[in-house]
């Protein structure tokens, strides 16, 4: 298998892991439902921790480059 592939569906494993959770959550009755939550936060706490680093490097990378211009001189 291809790496772009595998990074494809990794990149895909939280998502699914939410739907799964949907899924399990609708075909269970009562007090059942509550066995498919932790897999649907888990899915959901990827997918924010992902989003935040990905916000931090993006800020962090900005900052580097500012920094990388007032010492060149050009701003």
């Amino acid at each position: 298998m291809k790496a772009d592939r595998v990074v494809a569906w990794l990149s895909l494993g939280a998502p699914l892991l939410i739907v799964l959770a949907v899924v399990a959550a609708q075909q269970r009755d009562g007090n059942d439902r509550v066995q498919a939550l932790p897999v649907a936060v888990v899915g959901s706490a990827l997918i924010l921790s992902c989003g935040l680093g990905r916000r931090r490097r993006r800020a962090r990378l900005f900052a580097n480059l500012k920094r990388s211009r007032v010492q060149d001189g050009d701003g």
